[in-house]
């Protein structure tokens, strides 16, 4: 029996423009989650996605000393990720969340971070897609995608079709909800 498909929505907040402010919103406001960084690192010209990370108390992985952090040296603003489904249900073979395993994989691999070396050479081995979703940092307010190369949208379907990030574009058709929808 093959695996389902795996659906994860991730919440990312930000930006934070200081590691010390990213360090300590995380101390109190995430558990497990992500963290994206965007900046320039030495000679380049061009600000990019550069490094996504997970962690349990991702607080402890934003440091100055952090592996990879250090190496983005202007313009950095880190994002960081929650996870707004649910785990799948079963076994749990590692100990890493498995939607957090997998939102990493996808963003490391498909959208060919410079600074991640792991998780980018093989396919992950089940089909998932990840919904990637902006808020400011009073976790209410939605903002535009934070950079034009970080997709609303990768959807890996493991079953010989292609991979691929979608961003979603000015088409779009807006539901306006009748006035007594809303709870009184």
């Amino acid at each position: 029996m093959t695996e389902k498909h795996l659906m994860i929505a991730i919440n990312w907040y930000g930006p934070y423009r200081d590691l010390d402010e990213a360090r300590r919103c995380a101390r109190h406001d995430y558990d497990h989650g992500l963290y994206l960084a965007i900046g320039k690192c030495k000679y380049e010209r061009r600000r990019s996605l550069q490094y996504v990370g997970i962690g349990g108390n991702i607080h402890t992985r934003l440091t100055e000393n952090h592996h990879k952090l250090q190496l983005i040296v202007r313009e950095r603003s880190l994002w960081l990720g929650e996870i707004a489904t649910a785990e799948p249900s079963g076994r749990r073979l590692k100990a890493t969340r498995t939607t957090l395993d997998y939102s990493e994989w996808l963003h490391a691999r498909f959208l060919q971070l410079p600074l991640n070396d792991k998780k980018t050479k093989a396919l992950p081995p089940r089909s998932v897609t990840v919904l990637n979703r902006w808020f400011a940092l009073d976790y209410e307010t939605p903002v535009r995608r934070p950079h034009s190369d970080w997709p609303d949208l990768i959807d890996y379907p493991h079953y010989d079709l292609p991979a691929r990030a979608v961003w979603f574009g000015r088409r779009q058709r807006t539901f306006i909800p009748p006035h007594y929808a809303y709870p009184r």
